[in-house]
């Protein structure tokens, strides 16, 4: 009787005696910034997370961890199918173990790069795995596109005075933070970089800024207005950054309280 109850309740869940008992599957997942590398310990990593797809129930969870992995194989050599070019020694990865005691489609999620919190994207894909079927080597591949814009001058804490001209300075980077500067792989010449004042929704003023000779690194100035009849003003500082060829976005913002 308790052999039929068993067989009963299995066949309602959707399973059957021999596929009960689960298998160990390997995954790997690499997470690379679009136009460049993998997402590693310097830009703070990815959070990973694998869901079920059908029921939601997390499987997985970790942050990816690594370096940015080979410059050669991942951007200047040609890609050749079959070969390995994210699963590099040293490159970062998430590698896990699932527990599978059937074919399970899963939703494998990517966000970051947690160190860049004002500049973090996501990525997801659904896929099939089949217990006992590891998927190593470069696994499964999400790509986070964007770039990360930090405002660094001015300070949100200075006291900026009416009508005086003000230094901009931003950094500007890929997702995996590999290098912008002139003669880069990542020529500085093809991001525009732009900063512009706001106010109540209305665009006051924008100056282009151009790379310094510090790598990732781009300043310009800018006039700000005077005071008006009926006092302090809010205005808003922006800067956004843009590699049109590549569709590489990023922006970042201060605001700030203009008075006398």
């Amino acid at each position: 009787m308790k052999v039929k109850l068993a067989i009963a309740l299995l066949a309602a869940l959707g399973l059957t005696a021999a596929s009960a008992e689960a298998t160990d599957t390997r995954v790997t997942v690499h997470v690379l910034s679009h136009d460049a590398k993998l997402i590693g310990d310097l830009a703070g990593g990815c959070a990973i997370t694998i869901r079920d797809a059908a029921t939601g129930r997390i499987l997985a969870e970790g942050i990816q961890t690594g370096g940015t992995g080979s410059t050669d194989k991942i951007i200047r050599v040609p890609w050749a199918r079959g070969e390995a070019r994210l699963d590099t020694e040293g490159a970062a990865g998430f590698t896990t173990t699932l527990d599978l005691d059937r074919p399970t489609r899963v939703l494998v999620e990517a966000r970051g790069p947690l160190g860049f919190r004002t500049s973090e994207f996501s990525a997801s894909r659904t896929l099939l795995l089949l217990p006992g079927h590891h998927l190593e080597g470069d696994g499964i591949v999400l790509e986070l596109q964007g770039l990360i814009v930090n405002l660094q001058e001015p300070d949100p804490e200075d006291r900026l005075e009416p009508g005086a001209t003000i230094r901009i300075e931003a950094g500007v980077k890929l997702l995996c933070t590999c290098p912008i500067y002139p003669g880069s792989l990542w020529e500085a010449a093809d991001y525009r970089v732009v900063a512009e004042l706001w106010e109540n929704g209305s665009l006051l003023v924008s100056v282009p800024l151009t790379i310094t000779d510090r790598t990732n690194v781009f300043d310009g100035s800018l006039d700000l207005p005077d005071l008006e009849e009926n006092g302090p003003r809010i205005l808003e500082l922006r800067v956004n950054a843009a590699n049109g060829s590549t569709s590489n976005f990023g922006s970042d913002s201060v605001v700030f309280r203009l008075s006398s």
